[in-house]
């Protein structure tokens, strides 16, 4: 489809607006490195400084010793001027560099804080929605683009705010001309830098969601792998993930390309400054110019701006360089901020007392409705759960039982009505005090036994966790292992068949001890003699406790008290 004068406005428009949203946000996180900043910037002007110190006095001790024949002892200070120069310019770049990546790596450090907290709030139903690989590579990848932005192109930013200036004032007394050369040229290169990069943020943007989805691509088929083989689609994925990294080396090339495009165009205009004051000096001194300070001009004078002249440029060229990690930390920002400024509900509040009348329920759903955009999930749900009751919810696969069980616990907000949890609004700091969750597919960590059955209380003493290993039955086959609880175990449970992996979820639901207990499916996958061990493990752990277990088993509900089903989202029993 081919877009009209007015479509590609408006996605200019559009697009304009977002980059001052991002630039926007990225001077907020400066103001925590205002000062790292700024002792960068000092450094680098004071290295400026040095230069021209540098220069007169290269000039000077030529002028002495080739025109004025002057002895070799009177030359001495400035040769002890020169070295003292060339040690504090030394230092100055240490200090520079130092000041600058102490800058970068504090915002690195707080922009990841930030995308942390961000993916708690957000919570597990939320995060889900995103590939894993895609966020990895926003909090690595994308963050660590922001460093350039603060440790380099925000003090050179400051640097050619100052140093050029003093460098004009400098050479102004000495030699006008030159000094009105470098007054005319010297804007251009910051203009061309401009108009070059123009296209730099958006062309940046475009690489970075290309390698979010090629890293996201990736690491889910990297998890797939097993299930891809047993299917003999490893070769064709192979082909689709060449096909995505040949389109992220494309989008990288374009960024390449645009980055020399504008070296090539400032190193044309740089160049052709210089050689524009190497000429004008060059002829003064040759007595072939007439023109301003040229027919009186010394060879100090001459060396003085002549060694001036690239290092008034250095600075604007180094911004230029910089300029590109500007458009990258603008690309970088627009991925970061997409989650950043992703809305959070009213589940993320604190667990205090909103004063609802008093029930005797511990769990109530009150005319709840739940819905994604036009898909309705969950309908007028009005239930009544008093403390003890042992429940089983059931219903047919997309009924919505992992849907209700996301409301209780304060993964997700309903749509309508009220969640009360012992007479208190559901939020997600109140069920993670009050409930104990074991999901369909519990994850293991790579770690020891007892370092994941802890992970429900990592304050517990080891007797503790030790009582919890027993009670659910996980000392049964750790007694078996050649450290017992100390076993080191794989990520994903690996080398732990699935009913020894549902034994430590349980372990950890017991040593948190809460008054409530949320099971999803636990026995699925189970044959039926681990069933049995494992239904009997519930009966014994959780017997003064709120149990609900979320089943298709006929064998678990016949455990239960009370039975709910949910039927395309409604409850009809």
């Amino acid at each position: 489809m081919q877009l009209t004068e007015t479509d590609n406005q408006a996605y200019f428009d559009k697009n304009k607006v977002r980059e001052k949203i991002c630039a926007g946000w990225l001077k907020e996180q400066s103001k925590a490195v205002r000062k790292s900043i700024l002792f960068a910037a000092v450094a680098g002007i004071t290295n400026g400084l040095g230069v021209i110190v540098q220069s007169a006095a290269l000039a000077y001790i030529l002028q002495a010793v080739i025109i004025d024949k002057l002895p070799w002892k009177s030359v001495i200070t400035p040769f002890i001027v020169l070295t003292a120069v060339f040690i504090l310019r030394s230092v100055c770049v240490y200090w520079h560099q130092t000041w600058g990546f102490e800058a970068g790596a504090q915002v690195r450090t707080s922009v990841r804080q930030q995308l942390l907290a961000r993916f708690l709030t957000l919570g597990p139903a939320e995060i889900k929605q995103r590939q894993s690989g895609e966020l990895a590579a926003v909090t690595l990848e994308q963050v660590d683009a922001l460093e350039n932005y603060f440790s380099r192109y925000l003090p050179q930013q400051m640097i050619v705010g100052v140093l050029p200036l003093i460098m004009i004032v400098v050479v102004m007394p000495v030699n006008w001309v030159v000094g009105l050369i470098f007054l005319v040229t010297g804007p251009l290169v910051p203009i061309f830098m401009a108009l070059v990069g123009m296209g730099a943020a958006s062309a940046n943007r475009s690489q970075f969601l290309a390698m979010a989805r090629m890293s996201g691509y990736f690491l889910d088929r990297l998890q797939g792998l097993a299930t891809l083989k047993l299917f003999g689609q490893a070769t064709q994925e192979l082909v689709n993930i060449n096909r995505i990294a040949d389109g992220f080396r494309e989008k990288t090339m374009e960024v390449l390309r645009i980055a020399f495009l504008s070296s090539s165009i400032l190193e044309f205009f740089s160049a052709v400054a210089v050689a524009l004051v190497a000429v004008y000096v060059g002829l003064g001194l040759l007595g072939l110019i007439h023109f301003g300070p040229a027919e009186h001009i010394s060879l100090s004078e001459a060396l003085f701006v002549l060694l001036l002249a690239p290092e008034f440029f250095m600075p604007l060229r180094q911004l230029a360089i910089n300029y590109h990690d500007r458009a990258a930390a603008l690309g970088a920002t627009d991925a970061i901020l997409a989650i950043l400024e992703q809305d959070a509900d009213a589940l993320n509040a604190s667990c205090v007392d909103d004063s609802h009348p008093v029930s005797t329920d511990l769990i109530e759903f009150n005319n709840v409705s739940k819905s994604y955009g036009k898909r309705q999930v969950l309908t007028d749900i009005n239930l009544h759960i008093a403390a003890g009751e042992k429940i089983a919810l059931v219903g047919e696969s997309g009924a919505g039982k992992t849907t209700l069980l996301n409301l209780l616990l304060g993964f997700e907000s309903a749509t309508e009505g009220q969640v009360l949890l012992d007479g208190q609004t559901v939020n997600r700091e109140c069920a993670a005090e009050a409930i104990a969750w074991v999901g369909q597919n519990t994850y293991i960590f790579h770690g020891s036994i007892k370092d994941n059955v802890a992970l429900a209380d990592p304050d517990a003493s080891e007797q503790r966790i030790i009582n919890a290993a027993q009670a659910a039955g996980v000392t049964e086959f750790s007694a078996q292992l050649p450290e017992g609880l100390l076993t080191p175990v794989g990520e994903r449970g690996y080398g732990l068949s699935g009913g020894q992996v549902q034994r430590i979820a349980l372990a950890r639901a017991f040593l948190k001890n809460a008054d409530i207990i949320l099971l999803d499916e636990p026995t699925a996958n189970l044959d039926a003699a681990n069933k049995a061990l494992l239904l009997d493990a519930i009966d014994q752990l959780f017997t003064d406790k709120t149990l609900i277990i979320a089943t298709h088993d006929a064998v678990v509900i016949q455990r239960m008290d009370r039975r709910i089903e949910l039927q395309q989202g409604q409850v009809v029993s």
